[in-house]
């Protein structure tokens, strides 16, 4: 009993030191690590005894974690959903711009499709799907005929009102698309874009772009009406084409993202890298930032020596890493798939075995280490992160191929590429400690493994 009391106290001296270090990061790093370090510090805020009253407040020691890891791993995950934030995008245009094809094209489940929107306006619909962080507020199609000034007052009542809402209300960039096949730019686009410029920025998306000729005609009058729209106009073809025998493939839809990424605030980004399944590298670098912040609490733990057998203390931290990487990326586990994964990482011969192997491999090249000490805790974290970034990434490329990667490969491409991470990491830790003694880097080679 006097040993797990023991045990106790030390994860709650260690979780109180990962609060004050993440508190301390926030003021020097930028705002997406800042905002995973918050992520730590709320998990570490739950800890037991930590002045909770409720079972609410009360966070899993780490026999708990160690005893039902998918549990842990699941409820973080739901609650690492629930923080992402939410994004929210008008998209106008005129009928047969190609609007729900592009919006379709982008997202990574639909949330355009026909009947589902919910009316805000005569001229505006909502179009969202449950888990999915953001909302489009897209217009059914205008026509050439209907008044614009009426338009134009719906689609400014809907941005203002969602100024008044909740914060998860809120409009944050309009897209105005434009059908490359139509002729010119009609007076009737100028003066819809004037005016939701003066609310949101605005992103203008020439669409079924096939024809450079004709999109660079069109924009040249575009510039010519010095239109306050956010940079060049984005070419895009949201759907393969075949046209006289050549096929021609999508273009555009990484730049359109990508751009609407950087118009975004910060606090919605990560609910914007998760919705969209265009660009893998802004979900990885959303699940790097919170990849560091965990790097700065496993440190704050290892703060507290660890033996190389207690590395489980490290378990909370790395599993609540792990799920709000899954999280950002926007896969769905499934039961299933989950608790045969995590079960994996935590049995025999999965990562906190692996791990153990690997940091006593490292602490026999840091002069006078016995134990697992900060700078092991956050390479063991760091290196698992980034493994787990590259499955992931490596699941989303291959289902967008059309061949997912099946259940047995999952932990076997995770600790192959948590080896091979650490390996990297432990190189430089290797390096860094030799030049602070200036002794030779003796001891076993971490390319040996």
């Amino acid at each position: 009993m006097a040993a797990a009391d023991s045990r106790r106290e030390r994860v709650q001296r260690v979780l109180d030191q990962a609060r004050r270090l993440a508190q301390q990061g926030a003021r020097d790093v930028s705002d997406a690590v800042t905002r995973g370090l918050q992520d730590v510090t709320e998990r570490a805020r739950r800890s037991p005894d930590h002045g909770g009253n409720g079972e609410s407040d009360r966070g899993p020691r780490v026999e708990e974690v160690a005893a039902d890891p998918a549990a842990f791993f699941s409820a973080e995950h739901q609650r690492a959903t629930e923080r992402l934030g939410h994004a929210n995008i008008l998209i106008s245009g005129q009928t047969g711009a190609g609007k729900s094809t592009l919006i379709n094209a982008i997202f990574r489940v639909p949330l355009a499709a026909e009947g589902v929107g919910k009316p805000v306006t005569k001229h505006v619909q909502r179009h969202e799907v449950a888990g999915v962080p953001v909302t489009i507020f897209d217009t059914p199609g205008i026509e050439l005929g209907q008044a614009k000034n009426e338009v134009i007052r719906d689609y400014k009542k809907t941005i203002r009102e969602s100024r008044r809402g909740a914060p998860s209300d809120l409009i944050h960039v309009a897209w105005y698309c434009i059908n490359t096949g139509q002729a010119r730019v009609q007076e009737y686009d100028i003066e819809i874009v004037r005016a939701l410029a003066a609310e949101v920025p605005v992103i203008l998306v020439l669409t079924q772009c096939i024809d450079d000729e004709r999109a660079s005609a069109l924009e040249e009058v575009i510039r010519a009406e010095h239109l306050p729209i956010a940079g060049e106009p984005v070419r895009t073809l949201a759907r393969e084409r075949t046209l006289a025998g050549h096929t021609i493939a999508p273009r555009g839809l990484e730049e359109l993202v990508e751009r609407t990424n950087s118009i975004l605030p910060e606090a919605v980004r990560r609910a914007f890298a998760n919705a969209q399944g265009v660009v893998i590298r802004l979900k990885a670098n959303q699940a790097r930032a919170i990849v560091a912040a965990s790097s700065v609490a496993a440190g704050a733990v290892g703060a507290v020596p660890i033996p190389v057998p207690d590395a489980a203390v490290l378990m909370p931290v790395q599993l609540g890493m792990l799920a709000s990487i899954t999280a950002v990326f926007g896969i769905e586990m499934g039961e299933d798939r989950t608790v045969t994964l995590v079960r994996g990482l935590v049995g025999q011969g999965g990562v906190s075995v692996v791990g153990r192997q690997l940091a006593g491999t490292l602490l026999k090249v840091i002069p006078g280490a016995s134990v697992i000490n900060a700078a092991v805790a956050a390479t063991l974290t760091a290196a698992l992160g980034e493994a787990y970034i590259q499955l992931c990434s490596e699941m989303l490329r291959r289902q967008a191929a059309g061949r997912p990667m099946p259940d047995a490969e999952m932990l076997p491409f995770l600790l192959q590429a948590f080896q091979k991470a650490f390996r990297r990491l432990g190189a430089g830790r290797r390096a860094t400690a030799a030049g602070a003694t200036g002794k030779p880097r003796g001891g076993s080679s971490l390319q040996d493994l």
